[in-house]
C-alpha cells in the first residue's frame, strides 16, 4: 500500500464499553495486533480509544491496566452511563488522529475490515460504513425486530443504512463537523449521513460474541427507533393530521350510516355497543397521539436544557491520569 505518493495517515480506534470484564482485554489483544501489523503498511501511528460507559464491574481497572502497560491505550472514564450513542460520541471526541474508527468491544464487527475502510479512505470516502452482510449469528427476534427498525425507520424519513450499525470510519474533518452538531438526543446512524452523502460501504459477517452478554437488548433497540425516527423526521405527526382526518370522514360516514338505518330503514341499532367501540377506539388512538406528541415535546424539553453530552471523571493518557 505504501507508494511514494501517499502519505500515510494515523488511526483511532474508539471502543465504547459498558461492564465488558468478559472480553475487553481479549478484544485489545486483536485489535493492537492488528494495528501494529499495519503500521508503515496503511497507517503511520494509531491510538485505541477506551470508554467505561459508567460499567459497575472490573472493566475500568482492566482498561487503566492496559493503559499503564501500553502509551497507544487512552482511557475515557465517564461518570455514569450516558448511553451507548452517548459513550461512543465520547470516544470519537477524544480522539486526536486523522482517521477515526468506531467499533463495539465484542468485536462481532470484524476489525480486519479496519484495514478495508483505511484503504477506502486513501481513495477519497471520508465516510466508510461497515454493513453486516448477513445477522446470522442473531438470534431471530433481534434479526427481524432489526430489520423491521431500518425499514419502518427509512419509510417515515430517518436515514440509515440497511445493515449498518455504529462499526464506520470517518475523517478528522467530518468528526470536526460531528463536534457542531450539538443535539442531545444523539442518533449517530442518521447524524453521520447528514455530513456526507457520499460515502463507501465495507461488508462483512458478523461473528459470534466471544464472550460476557450483549447490552443491546429490546429496551435498547426500541429506544434506538425512537430515538432515530423522533430525531430525524416529522412524518409522524404529518400521519397523526392525515390519520384525525380519515377518523373524521369514517366517523361521519358511520354516523350517517346510523341515521339511516335507524330513520329511514327503521331497524333499531343497540345504542351502547355502537358508542362504546367509538369511544375504545378513539380512547385507544388519542393515546397513541399523546405518546409520539409527548416523544417529540420530551426531546424539546432536553435540548433547550442544553446539558453536556457527558461527563468525564478521568482521562488516562501515556499511562497517566490527565
Amino acid at each position: 500500500m505504501n507508494g511514494p505518493d501517499i502519505q500515510l495517515k494515523t488511526l483511532s480506534v474508539v471502543i465504547p464499553c459498558h461492564n465488558e470484564e468478559a472480553v475487553i482485554e481479549s478484544s485489545y489483544a486483536t485489535l493492537s495486533g492488528l494495528l501494529r501489523k499495519w503500521v508503515g503498511d496503511v497507517i503511520s501511528d494509531y491510538e485505541i480509544v477506551m470508554v467505561n460507559n459508567g460499567s459497575t464491574d472490573t472493566t475500568m481497572h482492566k482498561m487503566w491496566t492496559l493503559a499503564a502497560n501500553d502509551d497507544k491505550v487512552v482511557v475515557v472514564d465517564l461518570r455514569k452511563n450516558y448511553g451507548y450513542q452517548g459513550s461512543i460520541t465520547a470516544g470519537l471526541f477524544h480522539a486526536d488522529n486523522d482517521m477515526i474508527v468506531s467499533i463495539d468491544s465484542d468485536l462481532q464487527d470484524d476489525p480486519e475490515k479496519i484495514h478495508e475502510m483505511v484503504i477506502k479512505y486513501y481513495e477519497g470516502y471520508e465516510l466508510v460504513l461497515g454493513v453486516r452482510s448477513s445477522r446470522d449469528t442473531d438470534s431471530f427476534f433481534k434479526k427481524h425486530a432489526s430489520q423491521f427498525f431500518y425499514r419502518f425507520s427509512n419509510m417515515l424519513g430517518a436515514k440509515s443504512v440497511y445493515n449498518h450499525g455504529d462499526f464506520r470510519l470517518m475523517s478528522r474533518r467530518l468528526l470536526e463537523n460531528l463536534k457542531n452538531m450539538n443535539e442531545r438526543n444523539r442518533f449517530l446512524r442518521g447524524m453521520i449521513l447528514e455530513l456526507d452523502s457520499r460515502y463507501a460501504c465495507v461488508y462483512y459477517e458478523r461473528a459470534r460474541r466471544m464472550a460476557g452478554k450483549t447490552k443491546f437488548d429490546f429496551y435498547n433497540l426500541l429506544g434506538l427507533a425512537v430515538d432515530g425516527i423522533t430525531s430525524f423526521s416529522t412524518k409522524p405527526i404529518r400521519l397523526i393530521s392525515f390519520l384525525g382526518i380519515f377518523m373524521f370522514l369514517l366517523s361521519g360516514l358511520g354516523l350517517l350510516y346510523v341515521l339511516y338505518v335507524k330513520l329511514i330503514a327503521k331497524v333499531d341499532v343497540p345504542g351502547w355497543a355502537f358508542t362504546s367501540l367509538i369511544i375504545f377506539f378513539f380512547g385507544g388512538v388519542q393515546s397513541l397521539f399523546l405518546g409520539i406528541i409527548g416523544e417529540y415535546v420530551a426531546k424539546i424539553y432536553t435540548e433547550v436544557k442544553q446539558r453536556p453530552l457527558f461527563n468525564v471523571r478521568t482521562v488516562i493518557k501515556n499511562g497517566k491520569p490527565q
